[in-house]
């Protein structure tokens, strides 16, 4: 018995001298990202971007698998349930603050560290060939066809779905559309251009590529002021519905999470390679060449942002009827009402690492003026 006891001591001190070297040593093989969006899309397209300088930085592969469904909540779930040792990333919008009210996932914001990279508006946008000058006359339209028109999205709970609701509301014409969830905005944009769908409401960089090549034309998008990238004016909400610019809290950012409960010296390991890879020339033009804007946080100023979108999309998803639940059940606060910290839970979550708010002060800041 004496010797079995004197065995279990040396295994146990064994383990957690290998846990400890095991944070140290990160990363030592390969990292995958689970992508909760289809390929092409915004959210691929960033995350690709940004796991490519923080691979280079790192000095190991970081590979990528598209698992698309429930506004990114499948892949949420997954992640939420690998093991916490900063080999497996969260990539794509940051929406994890939408998915209790939504159901798609049981997890939430609180549950992981994020890091978003870039940020953009949500854009209708109808084929380049269409008789459609203006969001009016496509709502003109709408108004006196024979049958439902057919949009696109991302699915209930996306930015996207919301806008588009948003607007059918605001001009009258909700019970004369349809809206078919596809995977992700650039299966959308590929349906809007086959003409199985008359237009469609995703975020702005899904096919923001094809307003450029003349084959789509952006009839609204979801900032205070017209949107000018590359040749191409995207016409803010504010010409038609003016007072749908309070739901510009919807508009995602994009990037990777991991989580929170991942060790703090792995963490800060991610952070030193974000910091890399978001100012990498290469990066920045990746996303410029999408029109998407380069916003990268971590630390507090992160927790803050991605709740605030949480806080954004779920108030106006549960009062246009896309979703049943309260968001006051999940004491998730009205965006008009959010401080930080927005409830209970968010004072309780597990901080970021000292050094990661240092290196977020130090590197990027400069990008939040």
């Amino acid at each position: 018995m004496k010797r079995l006891a004197v065995l279990l001591t040396l295994v146990l001190a064994s383990a957690l001298l290998n846990t400890s070297g095991y944070a140290a040593s990160w990363p030592d093989r390969a990292i995958t990202v689970i992508l909760g969006w289809s390929a092409g899309g915004t959210s691929d397209t960033t995350v690709r971007a940004v796991v490519r300088e923080m691979s280079e930085f790192l000095g190991k592969p970081i590979q990528v698998t598209n698992v698309d469904g429930a506004n990114g909540g499948i892949a949420g779930q997954r992640v939420a349930q690998s093991r916490p040792d900063g080999y497996t990333f969260f990539g794509g919008a940051m929406v994890q603050g939408t998915w209790l009210v939504t159901k798609q996932a049981q997890v939430s914001w609180e549950d992981f560290y994020s890091f978003p990279a870039g940020m953009g508006g949500t854009t209708i946008y109808v084929r380049a060939d269409s008789p459609y000058r203006d969001l009016n006359d496509l709502i003109a339209a709408i108004k006196k066809a024979d049958k439902p028109v057919r949009y696109g999205s991302t699915g209930a709970g996306g930015n996207g779905a919301i806008f588009a609701q948003a607007v059918v509301q605001a001009a009258g014409v909700a019970d004369r559309t349809i809206e078919v969830p596809y995977n992700g905005g650039r299966e959308a944009g590929r349906f809007l251009l086959s003409g199985a769908v008359e237009f469609c409401s995703v975020s702005l960089g899904d096919i923001s590529d094809w307003a450029e090549a003349g084959q789509v034309r952006p009839l609204a998008n979801l900032y205070p002021k017209d949107f000018h990238w590359r040749g191409v004016t995207f016409p803010t909400i504010n010409r038609f519905y003016p007072q749908l610019e309070v739901y510009t809290a919807i508009n995602p950012y994009w990037g990777i999470a991991v989580r929170r409960d991942t060790p703090p010296e792995t963490v800060e390991r991610i952070a030193e390679a974000f910091v890399y890879a978001v100012k990498h020339p290469r990066f920045q033009e990746s996303l410029e060449s999408r029109g998407i804007i380069v916003a990268p946080l971590m630390g507090v100023a992160s927790d803050q942002a991605v709740s605030k979108v949480g806080s954004g999309r779920t108030w106006p998803q549960y009062e246009l009827g896309i979703v049943s639940d309260s968001p006051a059940k999940f004491n998730i606060p009205r965006i008009t009402e959010w401080s930080w910290p927005p409830n209970q839970a968010a004072a309780k979550i597990r901080p970021w690492p000292a050094k990661v708010e240092e290196l977020f002060a130090q590197e990027l800041a400069e990008f939040t003026k």
